[in-house]
């Protein structure tokens, strides 16, 4: 069962402004929406892996939280790419970095940095 589902899935800068062609050594933050929709405060971990075209793991960051009942919020984790390339962005949400138990489905994105 979904019981934090990951929505609206958003490169931006430090203002919030979405980025739509990143370039190399330009500050992304990775940002989701992240949804409640139990009855009980729900803890959470926002796993976010950028793979490069090789296969190879470029960047592995996380946060930790919680949300109360319905509760909405917006996660974000920085990445600074240093090569442009094609990167396979993967976000995780666990209820934690010791079960790993699925809060909700991978969400895949791709992005290209110039």
């Amino acid at each position: 069962m979904v019981k934090l589902p990951a929505s609206d899935f958003k490169i931006v800068n430090s203002l919030g402004e979405q980025i739509n062609s990143p370039v190399v050594d330009q500050q992304l933050n990775l940002q989701t929406s992240l949804k409640n929709v139990s009855q009980k405060e729900v803890d959470w971990a926002y796993i976010v892996q950028v793979i490069d075209s090789s296969g190879a793991t470029s960047d592995l960051n996380y946060a930790t939280g919680s949300l109360v009942a319905n509760q909405t919020l917006t996660a974000a984790l920085s990445w600074t790419p240093h090569t442009s390339g094609t990167y396979k962005i993967e976000v995780l949400i666990w209820d934690n970095l010791r079960d790993i138990d699925p809060l909700a489905p991978v969400s895949t994105f791709n992005m290209t940095v110039t």
